[in-house]
């Protein structure tokens, strides 16, 4: 796998039951953003298929006041709210997973800067084991985005590992034929 800074997930195994995919700030996205985000949206539907086909699960957190969200759950999805730009601040996101079983997280949606790598920090504190899905996170600024994919693998992987959704597509494919 071609993740840095480690190959992820640390521990060299995915267990699908203990995956979420957590998609966040994937709502309004207004004409000052510079970044389309189209591109991010359709490596999440993408991924989203796979991991619900191996048995992981899809957590699409929704921000209250960020108007329509622009990614659709499916029926059997966890929806949560949050009251910030963490997918943690002030809503169910670390209870849901829990109960869930869900221990390894990848991460993507809009906002690289700002709700996705709120989100990655949030988790690495409570101990999740995260991937950013860099195809698969839109910045708001494309001259900010490797600056905030670096911030996430800076000394030695502080909030995680970076890596695509072909990535993780990949290593759920080699452990489906295990």
């Amino acid at each position: 796998m071609a993740t840095r800074p480690y190959p992820w997930p640390y521990d060299g195994t995915l267990e699908p039951r203990r995956l979420a995919l957590v998609v966040v700030g994937a709502q309004e996205w207004g004409a000052a953003h510079t970044v389309d985000p189209a591109g991010a949206l359709e490596a999440l539907e993408r991924t989203a298929k796979v991991v619900r086909d191996a048995g992981g699960s899809v957590v699409v957190v929704l921000r209250a006041g960020a108007g329509d969200p622009r990614f659709d759950p499916d029926a059997g999805d966890v929806v949560v709210d949050c009251a910030g730009m963490s997918g943690f601040a002030g809503g169910p996101l670390d209870v849901r997973l829990r109960a869930l079983g869900r221990t390894h997280l990848a991460i993507g949606g809009l906002g690289l800067e700002t709700a996705v790598y709120s989100t990655v920090g949030g988790a690495s504190d409570r101990g999740y084991e995260c991937l950013t899905l860099a195809d698969a996170a839109a910045p708001h600024d494309g001259a900010v985005a490797t600056g905030a994919l670096s911030s996430i693998t800076m000394s030695g992987g502080i909030f995680g590992a970076v890596g695509t959704s072909a990535d993780l597509l990949d290593l759920l494919s080699k452990e489906r034929s295990t």
